[in-house]
């Protein structure tokens, strides 16, 4: 008999690689979408095909044979609309996912030839199409005319296998930075930088809204704007209003003695440039004074 030795090689050459490593094959999906659990074999060498999920039997089938159509049972009345086969061959086509369709799947061979059935299984995850992220800005903080804060990027719900990355722009430059936390620290004159956090999982990718650095400690922009302010109108230093005056105190008598430099000893009295009321010497007494200009015997 020649029908049964190719039989067994030949679904076992269709099952290598996964299935034989018994590592499951990976399949992603969206909710509300489709997924194919992929399977290649020739319907004559093939009893009967039962699809598993986790335990439950999902479909089973019985291929066609010569004046016989296939027979597909779908077990579970929920499902039937969602099941499918296409280009009439038994590949398992997976319609309207849900989240809870996420799961283990596993389709078993038999054939009258083979003492136990061939088995490939299919690691199903079904996925969300993200929203948009959220940032969360955290303590700012100004040392010395520098922000230092941390920008955090999150699912609204805690979605399942996102990662973050973060953009940087400016006029000039555009930094990557990977990860859900961006550390930044930023001068004045970096005012114009923009952070943009983007989110992805296996199906989709979405962008937070954009984060102006000019709106992250605004203390920083405000104390630079008055130094500026206080630089364009700062006066020149004040002009006093009167020069110093010295003036001289007349005697009583109007004949000043003849001078002798070697014996003469000179003094002179300053004035306060402003006062705020009239300043008037005192009266003089009959009782002569000494002169401002005293000769030394």
């Amino acid at each position: 008999m020649l029908g049964a030795p190719a039989c067994f090689i030949f679904l076992l050459c269709q099952l290598t690689g996964p299935a034989a490593s018994g590592i499951p094959k990976k399949l992603v999906g969206a909710i509300g979408g489709s997924v194919i659990f992929p399977l290649n074999l020739s319907v004559n060498l093939v009893d009967s095909i039962i699809w598993v999920f986790n335990s439950t039997t999902l479909v089973t089938i019985q291929p066609k044979t010569a004046g016989k159509k296939a027979l597909v049972i779908v077990t579970q009345k929920r499902n039937m609309e969602r099941v499918n086969f296409p280009h009439e061959g038994y590949s398992l086509k997976l319609s309207r996912l849900k989240k809870n369709d996420s799961g283990i799947y596993r389709v078993e061979i038999h054939s009258s030839t083979l003492q136990d059935p061939l088995t490939q299984e299919y690691e199903l995850h079904v996925y969300e199409y993200l929203s948009k992220p959220k940032v969360v800005i955290g303590l700012q903080e100004n040392k010395n005319g520098t922000c230092v804060t941390n920008l955090t990027c999150s699912m609204e719900h805690g979605e399942e296998d996102v990662t973050y990355s973060w953009k940087s722009l400016d006029q000039t430059t555009n930094e990557s930075h990977r990860g859900s936390i961006l550390p930044i620290s930023w001068r004045w004159e970096k005012s114009d930088m923009t952070f943009i956090c983007m989110a992805s999982n296996p199906i989709s990718s979405n962008s937070s809204n954009p984060i102006f650095a000019q709106n992250l400690c605004e203390e920083i922009i405000e104390e630079k704007k008055e130094l500026d302010t206080h630089q364009k109108t700062l006066p020149f230093p004040p002009i006093p209003e009167e020069m110093p005056e010295y003036d001289t105190i007349s005697t009583f008598n109007d004949t000043i003695p003849e001078e002798n430099p070697a014996n003469t000893i000179y003094s002179t009295v300053h004035i306060a440039p402003k006062v705020t009321e009239p300043y008037s010497l005192p009266m003089l007494s009959d009782t002569p004074t000494a002169s401002i200009y005293n000769n030394v015997m």
